[in-house]
């Protein structure tokens, strides 16, 4: 085998371990429109990534667990968003499978900028937020960067721009096994704190007595 047909094999080799990374990358998409929250859906569907859709910052906050009681209150008599891949009920398993969220900027009540400050100051904060917006308005851009978000897109967003999010996904930490991570380490630290503590304490040798 010569040179070149070596390097179109290894290509070859990365491009479908890619493709197979990417079928369980898990994207929580965020946007108030319906057609720009369809469109986004299209497309990560088509770059084989799981999608989950909500219409509000409010749903986003409810869907990572990050809504106080009375948020989630007014959370759940808002509507909830018709989205062929958004689940009626989100279990711990696949929100814990999150590996990237993308928010549009302008939302009615918790912007996409209020929804970025809460999970970058969350156990989510490791979860890259790409930030997108209709509006090239270099203060916002600036502003979104600053506080986190790895990049901000200007919609209608396209192909193109998913396949720069693609370094970040390979770079973002499973979550999930994070969390399973966290609670061995916990167990084993319940199980030391059980066990009984090594002594060193001797063996009494009785003496005789000196007749």
């Amino acid at each position: 085998m010569d040179l070149n047909s070596e390097a179109d094999e290894d290509i070859k080799n990365v491009q479908e371990e890619e493709e197979e990374v990417k079928q369980h990358f898990h994207v929580l998409a965020v946007d108030d429109s319906n057609i720009d929250r369809k469109l986004l859906e299209r497309l990560l569907t088509v770059s084989s990534y799981q999608v989950t859709c909500v219409d509000s910052g409010d749903k986003a906050l409810e869907y990572l667990g990050l809504l106080d009681i009375q948020e989630n209150e007014f959370s759940r008599t808002s509507p909830i968003s018709s989205c062929s891949s958004c689940p009626s009920k989100s279990s711990q398993k696949e929100v814990s499978k999150i590996n990237l969220i993308m928010t549009d900027y302008s939302m009615p009540g918790t912007t996409g900028y209020d929804l970025l400050k809460r999970v970058k100051g969350s156990s989510w904060k490791d979860v890259p937020v790409v930030v997108m917006s209709s509006e090239n308005i270099p203060s916002r851009i600036n502003m979104c960067l600053e506080e986190g978000a790895e990049e901000f897109l200007l919609k209608p967003v396209k192909l193109a721009d998913l396949r720069k999010l693609r370094s970040h996904l390979l770079n973002t930490p499973n979550i999930h096994d994070t969390i399973i991570d966290n609670d061995l380490n916990n167990n084993t630290n319940k199980r030391k704190a059980t066990l009984p503590e090594h002594s060193d304490r001797r063996t009494r040798i009785q003496e005789l007595p000196v007749s």
